[in-house]
């Protein structure tokens, strides 16, 4: 493995062992404080959350909707300050059981996440992140 995807994989783990144990300091650790990001979840209303304040927002009203929820990463790659993780989530949501695969596109700036968003494949993540072939 890159010492470029060792950093990203380290702070994949990072942040969504945060997101996993609840703990909102450790997950805004990673971010930088202009971060701006999308979520798949609130994707329907398209809303673009940014900055600290944005993932306290997300926080509260997307993570805290899970009746349970695990985030596993299950594949990081990436070049540089641009990377792509391979994400399962599994959870309830509203009493429905979910169980999905999704790709975390983001870019970083001093070991940071300044920009992350979600797709539902490979291919576009990649091509968001210009990793493409």
């Amino acid at each position: 493995m890159s010492q470029a995807n060792v950093e990203l994989s380290s702070l994949a783990e990072t942040a969504f062992g945060a997101l996993n144990a609840g703990n909102l300091d450790g997950f805004m650790a990673v971010a930088a404080e202009d971060v701006e990001f999308t979520s798949m979840i609130a994707e329907v209303e398209g809303t673009t959350f940014r900055g600290h304040d944005g993932i306290r927002t997300w926080w509260e009203t997307v993570v805290e909707a899970f009746g349970e929820v695990h985030w596993e990463v299950l594949d990081v790659r990436g070049a540089g300050e641009r990377g792509v993780a391979h994400i399962r989530m599994d959870g309830t949501l509203g009493g429905v059981p979910l169980n999905l695969r999704m790709w975390l596109a983001a870019r970083l700036r001093e070991g940071r996440v300044t920009w992350w968003s979600w797709y539902r494949t490979e291919q576009e993540a990649l091509e968001a992140v210009g990793l493409s072939e």
